[in-house]
């Protein structure tokens, strides 16, 4: 079968970074591609390359066996290429309509609402996402919904060959078992579907064909059916790299140290009502729920971002609410929110920089440059952060290498309460390992943590108790050894049960 796509030779270079070395690649229409690879494999900038994102120093791009070149994404979407980025391009101040209205071939730049426009800007919303009301601004949704409204705005652009960068990364599993549907939908109608992923789930659901990339090089390209998944994550990261993960021991102290009392918040949207737990020191509570029932809003407020309108959250019997002018509750809280670039890093700062902004009131007036950068050094080295340039911009990282930057600076800290929201979104499989085992040998020291999560089988797995939250409240929480994924479905449902 020849190939829809032939990518031959392809270079890029980052400075001293190679991202990719003498990569050739063919895809090829109705079928999936996985493009696998750890962070910082280079399998994003190759994708982006394909898209005219960037121009690469060396090699060429066919289609349909004609040389082409690209100066812009434009150029690519004028023969049919797509792309859904990790980080989205969705204005938040509009709604989702105004979204995809602007989005559309040829948009005006004063968008007429006639019927027929708008059905053709909602027809792939409503069928990817049937339950998103087009009216509601953008800023409202949570990511899980933000990302669906992603790929319908390319899907509108009925592109020929389609890029999906860690799509399924912030999806719940209904969510996810709809986007596998479609995406097999979209190769049986002849379209090409690149999905990068370091997802195996992925894999089995839908790839027709894999490779595999390691430090720039494609170093494995088989088909996907009958490769299991050590077989697969090894290709990805070494032979023997992976190892097991122990879920932690259940702590012996119940005294609490995180107490939440009755906490309600609400921000535009975001609302949590009345919700009530406690920790000990060193246990680990997963918060389960589909996007957009409450998890950032109970997040933010844990980590004090947002006002509370009632109740209060204790640490260590010190209320957060009103804690003393000089922070000393908050430094002994850790957050790692859902989008680090939006929330918890300055992208235009370089790395050391970032990951000072902590701990910058306890710096020395004149600080030591050298011992700053060996302390950002020694942290980039531990949490695998890709490239390992203390002056590299944040900008520059991509998705997962971000989350491991930030979570290298909140857990850097020694935290007493660790509020993880999502900690390996974006992240392969060795570099979720990492974080796990941070988190875990954290929670051994005594910190306790809260885990919100869409990863139902990671929690069922290593949280000592699981908490699920359906618009904005606690529907249930049951203990670990009592968890089962029904019953757990039903309350992501919203059919509450009696705590346990």
């Amino acid at each position: 079968m020849s190939a829809l796509v032939t990518l031959s030779a392809i270079r890029k270079q980052f400075g001293s970074v190679i991202a990719n070395d003498d990569v050739s690649l063919e895809i090829h229409a109705g079928e999936v591609l996985a493009l696998l690879g750890e962070n910082g494999a280079g399998k994003s900038t190759l994708m982006k390359i394909l898209y005219g994102f960037y121009r690469p120093d060396a090699g060429t791009i066919a289609i349909d066996g004609s040389p082409v070149t690209f100066h812009s994404p434009r150029d690519a979407m004028r023969i049919g290429i797509g792309m859904v980025f990790q980080r989205f391009s969705l204005v938040p101040a509009l709604t989702v309509l105004e979204n995809l209205l602007a989005a559309l071939p040829d948009a005006p730049w004063f968008q007429f609402r006639s019927s027929a426009r708008v059905a053709a800007a909602t027809r792939w919303l409503k069928r990817l996402a049937p339950d998103i009301d087009p009216r509601r601004p953008v800023r409202t949704l949570g990511i899980g919904e933000r990302q669906l409204v992603e790929l319908a705005k390319v899907l509108n652009l009925d592109a020929r060959i389609v890029v999906l960068d860690e799509p399924t990364s912030v999806l719940t599993p209904s969510e996810t078992d709809r986007l596998y549907g479609f995406i097999r939908t979209l190769a049986s109608e002849g379209k090409a579907v690149v999905l990068i992923t370091h997802k195996l789930a992925d894999v089995a659901a839908c790839a027709d064909r894999i490779a595999v990339m390691r430090s720039g090089k494609v170093v494995d390209r088989a088909a996907a059916r009958g490769r299991s998944p050590q077989a697969l994550a090894e290709a990805m990261v070494g032979s023997g790299s992976v190892g097991s993960l122990e879920p932690p021991r259940l702590p012996e102290s119940t005294l609490p140290v995180l107490q939440v009392c009755a906490l309600s918040a609400h921000v535009e949207s975001r609302t949590i009502k009345n919700v009530s737990f406690e920790l000990a020191a060193g246990e680990i509570l997963g918060i389960a729920g589909v996007s957009g029932n409450g998890q950032f809003a109970l997040a933010e407020a844990l980590a004090g971002l947002i006002p509370i309108s009632s109740g209060d959250i204790l640490v260590s019997g010190i209320s957060i609410a009103s804690r003393r002018s000089d922070g000393s509750v908050a430094r002994d809280v850790a957050y790692i929110p859902e989008r680090p670039i939006d929330n918890a890093v300055v992208a235009s700062l370089d790395l050391s920089t970032n990951l000072l902004l902590r701990g910058a009131r306890d710096l020395p007036f004149f600080p030591r440059h050298g011992e700053i950068e060996r302390q950002a050094l020694k942290l980039i080295a531990s949490y695998d952060v890709r490239p390992p340039r203390p002056t590299a911009v944040a900008s520059a990282l991509s998705g997962g290498n971000l989350q491991k930057l930030v979570i290298a600076r909140e857990l850097s800290r020694n935290p007493r309460v660790v509020i993880a929201c999502y900690p390996t979104m974006g992240l392969d499989v060795l570099a979720a390992h990492s974080v796990y085992r941070e988190l875990f040998r954290h929670a051994a020291e005594g910190a306790c943590v809260v885990w919100i999560s869409e990863e139902l089988d990671d929690l069922m797995s290593y949280a000592h108790r699981i908490a699920v939250i359906y618009d904005g409240e606690i529907a249930g929480i049951v203990r670990h050894e009592q968890a089962d994924r029904l019953v757990l479905g039903e309350w992501m449902a919203g059919h509450t049960a009696e705590a346990a």
